[in-house]
C-alpha cells in the first residue's frame, strides 16, 4: 500500500546479501534497495559497500531494528540515503521517508540514462555543486546550466556543473552573489573522479561532512571528491563513551590542547547532528551537578545550535564561565578533579557505607579541607550529597519496582527502614509508603 501511493513496486525480495547481489547482476531494474543491518552470512553493511562501488545510482535504504549509532554512522558513512528504526517507525513518518526516498531514485535514474550518452562521458576539466539551502526544491538559473559542460541533478536542492576547462575567480564570485543567502557552491578542480563518483561524493559531503565545515558568509567551499569517497575514520561505542566521560569530568577546560584533541576527534569521527546533540546533553546534565546554584542548561541552552562550528563556540562559552566565573576557579585543577572521582565514587557506590574519612583517604586530602572544598565545588555538604542521591536512587525504586520498603532502604544505603522513614520524609515532605500510594493513586487515576 505505501509503495503503491508513490509509484513503486516491489520487483525482488532476497534473504541473503548474496541473493540480493545475484539479483542486483542480473537483467532486472532496480532503482532502491532496503536491507537490514543483520543477516544470515553477510550483513547489511557489506550489501551496502558493494552497492556504492558497484550500482552507485541505486538507492539504499536501512531498514533494521538495531539503533546502535555505531550501524548508524557506518551505513550513513556507505552512503545510505536514509536508516530508519522498526520500533519508531509510523505512518506519516514513514509516507515522509518513502516520498525522498523515492525523488532521489528518480533523480538517480536521469542521471544513469543520461551518463550513457557519449557527448556526457567525455573528460571534464573542473566541476562545481549548487546546493541549496533551504528545505524546498532549488532551481538552477538556465545561464549557468548552459554554461556548463553538462549538468546532473543530484537531488531535488542539488547539481552537479561540469567544464571543459578550469574554474575562473570571476565567473566564482558571479555565482556566489547570484547564490548569496539561497545556496552554497562547492568546488572540485581537476578530474580527480568520475562523475558517478562526484554525484556520490555531493551527496556524501551534504548529509555527513557539511554540518562539520559550514561557517558563517562562506559560500565557496573547495573539497576533494577522493577525501570526502575515501575517509573512514569512525567513533565506535567505547570510543564514544571514553568521549562523553572525559567531557563530563571536565579536566579539559583547563587544558586548552586536550580540549582541541576532543574535538578533533569528534569533527573527524563525523559523528551525525542528532548523536553530537545527544553528547552534549548527557554531558552538561553532568555538568550541572558542580553548579547547583546555576541551571547550566539555562545558562547555556542547546537550542538554535546547528553547525559544529555553533557547538565549539558554546562550548568555549562554557569553559570561559568554568574557569573564571564559577567557585572552580578558586582550587586547582588537581582538587577539583579530586572532588569529581568522588562524586562519581559516591554515585556507584552509595549502597555502602560511605563517610568523610574514607573519601579524604581516596584522594589524599584531610578530612576538613576535602569538606570546605566538597561543599564550595558542589554546594552541598558531603554528607547530604551522599544523602541526596540515595533519596534519589530509593524514589526511583519506590516508583518502578514492587519491592518492600524495608528492602528499597537496604538497597538505598540505610540502615534500617526506620531511618529510611526520617530521612525520607525530612527530604521529601512525606513518608516513603505515603510516596508510593499517592503515585501509584495518581497513575491509576490516569
Amino acid at each position: 500500500m505505501l509503495f503503491r501511493s508513490i509509484q513503486m513496486e516491489v520487483v525482488a525480495e532476497a534473504g541473503s546479501v548474496q541473493e540480493a547481489i545475484d539479483i542486483l547482476q542480473g537483467d532486472l531494474q532496480v532503482d532502491v534497495v532496503f536491507t537490514d543491518i543483520v543477516m544470515p552470512g553477510q550483513s547489511g553493511l557489506e550489501l551496502l559497500q558493494w552497492l556504492r562501488e558497484n550500482q552507485p545510482f541505486i538507492v539504499s535504504v536501512v531498514l533494521s531494528y538495531y539503533d546502535e549509532f555505531s550501524y548508524i554512522q557506518d551505513a550513513l558513512r556507505l552512503g545510505t540515503t536514509d536508516y530508519i528504526v522498526k520500533t519508531e517507525l509510523d505512518y506519516p513518518h514513514a509516507m515522509q521517508s518513502m516520498e525522498g526516498i523515492a525523488q532521489k531514485a528518480l533523480h538517480n535514474q536521469q542521471n544513469r540514462h543520461s551518463l550513457r550518452e557519449p557527448r556526457r562521458c567525455d573528460e571534464y576539466h573542473s566541476a562545481m555543486a549548487v546546493v541549496g539551502l533551504g528545505k524546498g526544491a532549488f532551481a538552477l538559473c538556465r545561464e549557468d546550466m548552459e554554461a556548463a559542460k553538462a549538468c546532473y541533478p543530484v537531488s531535488n536542492s542539488s547539481w552537479l556543473l561540469l567544464y571543459d576547462g578550469k574554474l575562473e575567480e570571476e565567473g566564482l564570485l558571479d555565482m556566489e552573489q547570484k547564490y548569496s543567502g539561497e545556496g552554497i557552491l562547492l568546488t572540485f578542480d581537476g578530474a580527480e573522479a568520475s562523475v558517478v563518483e562526484l554525484i556520490l561524493a555531493v551527496n556524501l559531503f551534504l548529509s555527513r561532512d557539511f554540518f562539520y565545515e559550514r561557517l558563517p558568509h562562506l559560500n565557496v567551499y573547495a573539497v576533494s571528491a577522493r577525501d570526502i569517497l575515501e575517509h573512514t575514520q569512525s567513533l565506535d561505542g567505547p570510543g564514544y563513551v571514553r568521549i562523553e566521560e572525559e567531557l563530563s569530568a571536565m579536566q579539559w577546560i583547563w587544558n586548552q590542547g586536550r580540549m582541541e584533541e576532543l574535538l578533533e576527534t569528534v569533527r573527524q569521527s563525523r559523528l551525525l547532528p542528532p548523536v553530537i546533540y545527544n553528547l552534549f546533553y548527557c554531558v552538561q546534565n553532568k555538568w550541572n551537578q558542580f553548579f547547583p546554584l546555576k541551571d547550566i542548561p539555562a545558562m547555556f541552552p542547546l537550542t538554535g545550535i546547528h553547525w559544529w562550528y555553533q557547538w565549539v563556540e558554546w562550548l568555549n562559552n562554557f569553559r570561559l564561565f568554568a574557569t573564571t566565573q564559577s567557585k572552580l576557579s578558586s582550587y586547582s585543577p588537581e582538587v577539583v578533579s579530586a572532588i569529581q572521582k568522588l562524586m562519581l565514587w559516591i554515585d556507584e557506590n552509595f549502597t555502602e557505607e560511605i563517610t568523610l574519612t574514607q573519601a579524604s583517604r581516596r584522594v589524599s586530602i584531610s578530612p576538613n579541607y576535602l569538606s570546605r572544598c566538597f561543599k564550595d565545588i558542589t554546594g552541598r555538604p558531603f554528607n547530604q550529597y551522599v544523602r541526596d542521591q540515595r533519596i534519589g536512587y530509593s524514589r526511583k525504586m519506590l516508583l518502578q519496582s514492587s519491592l518492600p520498603i524495608r528492602k528499597i532502604a537496604e538497597l538505598c544505603g540505610f540502615q534500617d527502614q526506620f531511618y529510611f522513614d526520617k530521612v525520607f520524609k525530612k527530604v521529601v515532605g512525606e513518608t516513603p509508603s505515603s510516596f508510593r500510594q499517592k503515585r501509584q493513586s495518581d497513575k491509576h487515576s490516569d
